[in-house]
């Protein structure tokens, strides 16, 4: 349980913002300012996301071409067609983490508190 906690808080590009919708306005201002100083972690997240996200293109690309490539419409699915599947639903919800984070990055790097 600790290793999969370990890995979530090591992916997760908001473990360490705060939330700026609460509190008084002096309140949300800090916690601006302080997301603002801590937006370089969003960077490192990024670029473990990119390593992850492209070590499942490749995975879904290996199991696409060991599962014949969808050749075989009779009978069973190969299991290497599902393995391909949950590689790339995998790949396209890290993809839309990854755009998330870039957008949170760039609107931290652009935008004075």
């Amino acid at each position: 349980m600790r290793m999969l906690e370990s890995l979530l808080r090591w992916f997760s590009p908001f473990r360490l913002m705060k939330d700026t919708g609460m509190g008084t306005r002096e309140e949300r201002i800090a916690a601006y300012r302080y997301n603002r100083l801590r937006r370089g972690e969003l960077g490192a997240c990024m670029r473990r996301w990119v390593l992850v996200l492209s070590a499942a293109a490749l995975l879904t690309q290996g199991f696409d071409v060991l599962g014949g490539q969808g050749a075989h419409l009779q009978g069973p699915p190969n299991v290497f067609v599902f393995l391909a599947a949950a590689c790339a639903t995998f790949l396209v919800c890290g993809l839309c983490v990854l755009f998330v984070t870039a957008y949170v990055y760039v609107y931290l790097t652009s935008h004075e508190g």
